[in-house]
């Protein structure tokens, strides 16, 4: 129930024109894909009964020189009827090949089956020369290889924090990584494939090797990488080392009433150093932050270096909140204040609180409820603030007190409450943002990165000494998710994708299986050898074979990009839980200040 909820969300969520792009380019890639067999056999003159636009029941049909072009409801691509290419009459279906139709040869079966790769590498092209001409913004961060931070230690899902392997390897902030296990790597795409996709192990475990340029010098050092669930919901996990690379740093705005302001920074300054050590990456400065209580930093403001001196102070990041178990599973509320322009201290000043979090077992008996509403009252005594609820609701626990949710009361089973008191962090008053650049690759420079890393992810697909597996695969609901959030967020994402996946097209196809392309290239191939027809029936039952055992490869790789969409859901909604439950900076430097001593 809970995944066709999901779905269904999923797909009320779509708008008119991400579904319009999904159609023309998911379609599209198809189309290509089968127009190039189709323009092969018409100039080999084969016999092509029919063009479909689609799929499903036909919309309306016309024959045009012996072939029935024709709209099919379902938009998603389309297909080419080609008998003959088939080669025994039970898989030609209901097509009767016209007696004065000249045998196909093994040239014509290769110019056939090959033209539809050759179309979706054309139809790459096309679509890398448009980014070529427009360019696409990436993050700085993301176009270069020099590492920027260096983890201590990494958090794992369950809350378990280890040692960062690129830490305990040896590498530093400033190395540059110019190969990984002996692939040359230009940006981080290329780190984060080589270490995901990486072959290499020992009794140890995952094992990489990695090459760094460090003051001139090439170094290598060995890396133990972790496996990091990032998707809890399907248990999907990925090999990592715990870095970052270079991100430059500008003040992007500052607080009034601030210690940034006080010191003098200007909103544009870029960050150069702080304490004397180079600056690198946002998590470096944050570690400047919790780690000194006076920061000397060193910002480039036009053509000029100004040495700048700020004093840090701690905030509160989070407002308190209380998590309570009840017979429905656990809910969260927090303090909230009608009163938005200035924080107040949400220990002791007057608030209602606002649902933050509810179980699924709230949606029976409490159907009103819904996140982001108020409780005014507990046992019809106003809320007045978090620490006096808390006693409230710790005093009535075992029994059910009577709570007021949108002006009327519910009666509320407390089990066990808890209080979860409010997080701080040091801060002088700013926000930072990065760089970004724009990207311009010629279209062979795109299709060849895209080839590699898809014949990487085969290599490690096949390998058993790597830690990638079927389920790490894409499939056609993945596919769909992302072609409309890449819709929805800039055509160029969208084309940059859809490129890609005429690519991976391609590539699939060349494999040598029965049911691809290159599977009836191979038996055109053999036949020629041999001189010989392979048998009907073995043919047929080959074809048959491999198509169910593709058919059973999708349906499971698409089981699991349910799974990983409903992670993302998850993410998402815990996602805006936290931005609920965060505090924003400003108000705090106009209300409500400190949160504790230095």
């Amino acid at each position: 129930m809970e995944l066709l909820q999901s779905l269904y969300s999923r797909l009320l969520s779509l708008d008119l024109i991400s579904i319009f792009w999904v159609i023309i380019f998911l379609g599209g890639s198809i189309f290509v894909h089968e127009l190039g067999h189709f323009i092969a056999a018409k100039r080999r003159k084969l016999f092509v009964p029919r063009f479909s636009i689609g799929f499903g029941p036909k919309l309306f049909a016309k024959n045009i020189k012996g072939t029935e072009f024709c709209v099919a409801l379902l938009p998603l691509g389309g297909y080419v009827a080609i008998p003959q290419l088939m080669g025994i009459k039970e898989l030609e279906g209901q097509y009767e090949i016209p007696e004065n139709t000249p045998p196909i040869s093994c040239a014509d079966t290769i110019a056939v089956a090959a033209m539809g790769v050759v179309f979706n590498i054309i139809f790459a092209f096309i679509l890398g020369t448009i980014l070529w001409c427009t360019g696409m913004e990436q993050p700085q961060s993301s176009m270069n290889n020099i590492i920027g931070y260096v983890s201590a230690e990494i958090t794992l899902p369950g809350g378990e924090k280890i040692p960062g392997p690129a830490k305990e390897a040896g590498l530093r902030v400033g190395d540059q990584i110019i190969a990984i296990d002996g692939c040359a790597t230009r940006d981080l795409a290329d780190i984060t494939h080589a270490i995901a996709l990486g072959k290499n192990r020992d009794q140890g475990g995952p094992l990489s090797t990695i090459t760094v340029l460090r003051d001139g010098q090439q170094q290598n050092f060995t890396v133990r990488p972790v496996l990091f669930e990032q998707n809890p919901h399907a248990k999907e996990s990925f090999r990592v080392i715990g870095i970052e690379t270079f991100q430059e740093l500008f003040v992007a705005k500052i607080y009034k009433n601030t210690p940034a302001q006080r010191a003098g920074l200007e909103e544009g300054d870029k960050i150069i150093s702080v304490n004397g050590e180079k600056l690198f990456s946002y998590s470096q400065f944050n570690d400047a932050l919790e780690r000194e209580e006076n920061l000397q930093l060193t910002v480039e403001r036009g053509e000029k270096m100004v040495n700048i001196s700020v004093r840090r102070e701690r905030l509160f990041r989070t407002r308190p909140r209380l998590k309570m178990a009840t017979t429905y599973g656990n809910c969260e509320v927090l303090p909230d204040f009608f009163d938005k322009n200035v924080m107040r201290d949400p220990y002791t000043d007057s608030c209602t609180l606002q649902l933050l979090s509810l179980a699924p077992g709230f949606r029976e008996p409490f159907p009103e409820w819904a996140i982001g509403d108020r409780i005014t009252r507990i046992q019809g005594q106003p809320t007045r603030n978090i620490s006096e609820s808390f006693s409230a609701f710790q005093g009535a626990i075992g029994s059910s007190p009577a709570v007021t949710v949108r002006s009327r009361e519910f009666f509320l089973p407390v089990e066990k409450i808890e209080l979860i008191p409010a997080e701080s962090r040091h801060s002088i008053g700013i926000e930072l943002c990065g760089s970004y650049v724009l990207v311009r690759k010629n279209p062979i420079q795109w299709i060849k990165e895209t080839a590699q890393i898809i014949f990487l992810t085969l290599g490690s697909l096949i390998s058993p000494s790597s830690d990638i597996h079927l389920k790490n695969l894409s499939g056609p609901p993945a596919i769909l998710d992302a072609l409309h959030t890449f819709a929805a967020r800039d055509l160029r994402l969208l084309l940059w994708f859809v490129m890609v996946l005429n690519v991976n097209l391609a590539v699939i196809n060349l494999l040598p299986l029965p049911v691809l392309d290159s599977g009836v290239i191979v038996r055109a191939l053999l036949e020629k050898i041999f001189r010989r027809k392979i048998a009907a029936k073995m043919l047929m039952h080959t074809q048959l074979a491999f198509m169910m055992l593709i058919l059973g490869v999708v349906i499971y790789i698409s089981f699991f990009d349910i799974s990983k969409i409903l992670g993302r859901r998850d993410a998402e909604r815990d996602y805006f839980r936290q931005r609920r439950l965060a505090i924003d900076e400003q108000s705090l430097w106009n209300g409500l200040g400190e949160a504790t001593s230095q």
